[in-house]
């Protein structure tokens, strides 16, 4: 549960960036690992985005994202904002720059940094919202893969915008095991808009035991961790 009222506010704060957030990769790969949908990219030497200031100490290189939703609009979200919780949550990854790897950097202290966003529902006609949804529908099943050619692929910037919406942060662990207590975690308080028709592409994804849904990770106590306000 993050709470508006009882997070530490951080007055003089470094701005988070995101750097190369515009950056177009030689293709993305989008798998079902039969818990989650997950986007990976394909970069050139030197074009991979990374992330700094906020919180951070050091340089975090991006290493996919993927998404944690509910079979219905009331639940989805592993995180709750002021006692609501949401349809959908973003996860962005990125690993400590000081490691050669994502897989070495999660048994790290430093490690990890994952970006949380929400979404909610926005009826617009039921105009797609979000371009990229219509790879959902290449990987239905679980262990499918599909590779997006250059021609189709999009920035992080098309995805989440600019990171300069305001923030929680707090030292956690993973979300799915073993749930290791590497990571920092970012937290927005901004959400991203998504369709219903959107959120129907991704309860018709398939797991190993049936429709991959409510895949998110009941919330866990904070047991005295600190929450800060960004």
């Amino acid at each position: 549960m993050l709470n508006t009222s009882s997070a530490l506010f951080v007055r003089n704060k470094r701005p988070l960036q995101l750097v190369g957030q515009t950056n177009l990769p030689q293709a993305m790969r989008v798998q079902n690992d039969g818990h989650s949908v997950k986007f990976g990219y394909i970069w050139s030497q030197g074009d991979r985005p990374y992330l700094r200031g906020g919180p951070l100490k050091g340089k975090y290189n991006f290493e996919q994202f993927h998404f944690h939703w509910g079979s219905n609009s009331t639940s989805g979200s592993e995180h709750v904002l002021d006692y609501q919780r949401y349809p959908m949550e973003l996860h962005l990854i990125f690993y400590n720059a000081l490691y050669s790897s994502f897989e070495e950097a999660r048994e790290e202290v430093d490690g990890l940094v994952v970006i949380a966003l929400f979404y909610e529902m926005y009826d617009v006609n039921e105009e797609p919202l979000n371009t990229w949804t219509r790879f959902l529908k290449e990987v239905t099943n679980p262990e499918e893969e599909f590779i997006i050619q250059f021609i189709d692929t999009f920035p992080l910037y098309d995805l989440i915008g600019d990171v300069e919406w305001p923030y929680f942060s707090y030292e956690g662990s993973l979300t799915t095991p073993p749930c290791l207590e590497t990571v920092i975690w970012i937290v927005s308080t901004k959400p991203l808009p998504i369709t219903p028709k959107e959120m129907r592409e991704f309860r018709k994804l398939k797991s190993k035991s049936g429709p991959m849904v409510n895949n998110f990770r009941p919330v866990q106590k904070l047991y005295n961790r600190r929450v800060y306000r960004y």
